[in-house]
C-alpha cells in the first residue's frame, strides 16, 4: 500500500511538472523503511537484503546521472531509494530488470513519440511513472 500510494503520487507529480518533491521522496523512504522494519519484527536479517539492493539501484542511477548531462535528474536518483527497498524485498534477483525494464519502456514510448510527431529528440520525459510501474511490474513478476 506504501508504494503503491507514494508511487502513483510521485508519478503524477512527475508527469505534470517533470519533478519528484524531495520531501515527498523522503517520506516514501521513510515510510517504506518502517513498513518493512514492521514486516521483519521477527528477524531483523531480512532488511539486509532490500537495503543492499536499494543501495545498488541507487549507486546505478548515480553513474547513469552523471553519465547522462543533465537528462536524467537528481530526483530520479533520490526515487531509486525506496524503490529498491520494494524490489529488494519482493524480488531482489530482479533488481537489474527493474532497471531495464525502465529505460525500455520509457524508450519504446519516446520513440512512438517521435514516430507519431508528437515529440523529437530533446523533449523531456518524466522518467518516474516509468521507474514506479516497472518495479510493480517486476515485484510482480518474482513473487
Amino acid at each position: 500500500m506504501v508504494f503503491i500510494g507514494f508511487g502513483t503520487r510521485l508519478s503524477v507529480i512527475d508527469l505534470k511538472v517533470h519533478r519528484l518533491p524531495n520531501q515527498l521522496v523522503a517520506w516514501f523512504t521513510a515510510t517504506q523503511i518502517a513498513t518493512l522494519i514492521a514486516l521483519s519484527l521477527d528477524d531483523i536479517n531480512y532488511l539486509k537484503l532490500p537495503v543492499l539492493v536499494a543501495v545498488g539501484t541507487s549507486a546505478t542511477y548515480l553513474i547513469l546521472f552523471a553519465l547522462s548531462r543533465g537528462s536524467l535528474g537528481m530526483g530520479d536518483v533520490k526515487f531509486a531509494f525506496p524503490l529498491g527497498l520494494t524490489v529488494g524485498w519482493y524480488a531482489p534477483d530482479l533488481w537489474l530488470m527493474a532497471i531495464f525494464a525502465t529505460f525500455l519502456s520509457a524508450g519504446v514510448v519516446a520513440l512512438v513519440g517521435i514516430i507519431a510527431k508528437r515529440m523529437n529528440r530533446q523533449s523531456k520525459l518524466a522518467l518516474g511513472p516509468y521507474m514506479f510501474l516497472s518495479t510493480l511490474l517486476t515485484c510482480v513478476a518474482g513473487m
